[in-house]
């Protein structure tokens, strides 16, 4: 027996959305953002008020700033003035863990990430705190832009 959860969120874009997902499989939620810096704060406050709803049995404040991270980043690097909206979807695993993905109209980078910058400096740390707090990042190209995935497990550790 298949049981489904429905989530419904007010969207920045729309009046609503609705989103099912199999409650055997990973339980998820998409929605799309203006790519602005506004983006930023609503899809915080989405995570937020989702995660639970979802099943995420994990403190709140690390995939929060995960999901800020990620949304900042596409919003500063990876979005154009073509791009109509940034698609954000987190996942709750049924063993618990959680993964965060961001899609944009950018394209991936030359190179890995640089290491964290100058202690003064006031920007540039986003994927070094992603990874401090104990997420596994990747990326994908697509035709239409790229996605960046952190999965965040449970308790911290990252499977191998």
């Amino acid at each position: 027996m298949r049981r489904t959860i429905s989530v419904w969120v007010p969207c920045p874009r729309r009046t609503g959305l609705s989103t099912t997902a199999s409650a055997a499989r990973a339980r998820e939620w998409s929605g799309e953002f203006r790519p602005d810096r506004r983006a930023v704060r609503e899809a915080r406050a989405a995570a937020r008020r989702l995660l639970p709803r979802l099943g995420y049995r994990g403190e709140l404040d690390a995939p929060v700033l995960i999901v800020s991270e990620l949304v900042t980043n596409a919003v500063e690097h990876g979005s154009s003035p073509e791009d109509t909206a940034l698609l954000l979807r987190l996942s709750v695993h049924p063993y618990g863990g959680l993964s965060v993905e961001m899609t944009d109209g950018g394209s991936l980078p030359a190179a890995p990430p640089a290491p964290p910058p100058h202690p003064e400096a006031e920007s540039g740390r986003g994927l070094f705190l992603v990874h401090a707090l104990g997420a596994r990042t990747t990326w994908e190209q697509a035709a239409t832009g790229k996605t960046m995935r952190a999965f965040l497990p449970l308790g911290g550790t990252v499977p191998r």
